[in-house]
């Protein structure tokens, strides 16, 4: 049953997520916030995860602030960009596939980039490339250049997409998180007095969430050194969870710190994804010498 779940969860991230954006900065953007994102560090292996988490934020802030003066640069120059495509300078689009870009389309007019785009949003809904589009491409006199994903950006998405082995430090997975006291919130509500009046509910049940997972994840932090110090002494067993799509699964309890290192290790390897390198042109086969 393991397996299949497996099977299922690999097929199903296996399909590439296309999309097509239009392009109002005069240069494709360097800094994104995907550089910090895909190194955002798993929490697998207890207080050494957390920490490499705060570790993480030093790079946080330099991609942060990156973000921001590319995208005020952006803001500075888009008046006269914009007047430069009216003279004829052309509107782009990007193709992307999980944040990678893959492909750039140069079209006309804004409203031929329109078109262009709702045009590919379908197409590539149903398939895998722009092969079989260059009849809507050209309707449009627009020029498509493909562009290679690096390999090692797609392994850094390969490693964001596969499921992964952790070890439970703690006595028990906890009940409450504070992602559901925050889902709990409403969204959507407005600013007149019957909004108010509606969300007082919600934000009293956001605070008895709220208050529940931080008077669990207390109780938690006093108890892991008395627990930790069984598992070292192999009273306890180290519960090994297989973590996918944000929900763990209880694989095995192992007995002993380094063969629980081990137990978790073969776990991630074993289920870890091998995604083909995206391309939305049709690759010719080689002949085989």
């Amino acid at each position: 049953m393991v397996a299949r779940s497996g099977e299922a969860y690999c097929t199903a991230v296996s399909k590439e997520s296309w999309s097509v954006h239009l392009r109002w900065a005069p240069w494709f953007r360097v800094v994104r916030l995907r550089l910090a994102r895909d190194r955002w560090p798993r929490l697998s292996e207890g207080p050494i995860s957390v920490v490499l988490r705060f570790a993480w934020l030093l790079l946080l802030v330099p991609v942060l602030l990156g973000c921001w003066l590319e995208l005020l640069v952006v803001l500075l120059l888009l008046p006269f960009v914009l007047v430069g495509r009216v003279m004829g300078l052309g509107w782009w689009l990007e193709i992307r596939t999980r944040g990678c870009r893959a492909g750039v389309v140069r079209v006309g007019s804004l409203a031929a980039a329109r078109r262009v785009r709702r045009a590919l949003r379908e197409h590539l809904g149903t398939h895998p490339g722009v092969a079989d589009a260059h009849a809507l491409l050209a309707a449009e006199g627009a020029v498509f250049t493909p562009v290679e994903v690096s390999v090692r950006r797609w392994r850094l998405v390969t490693h964001q997409l596969s499921p992964y082995g952790r070890r439970r430090w703690f006595l028990w997975r906890r009940r409450l998180s504070f992602a559901t006291a925050v889902d709990s919130l409403p969204s959507g509500l407005g600013d007149d007095p019957i909004s108010a009046i509606i969300a007082i509910p919600f934000l009293l049940l956001f605070a008895v969430l709220f208050t529940g997972a931080m008077l669990e994840l207390l109780a938690e932090i006093a108890l892991l050194p008395l627990v930790f110090l069984l598992k070292l002494c192999h009273l306890l067993p180290w519960p090994v969870e297989l973590v996918r799509q944000g929900s763990a699964e209880l694989q095995a309890e192992v007995r002993g710190m380094f063969a629980s290192v081990r137990a978790r290790r073969e776990l991630t390897a074993g289920h870890a994804l091998q995604l083909p390198l995206p391309s939305l042109v049709r690759r010719v086969p080689q002949p085989v010498s």
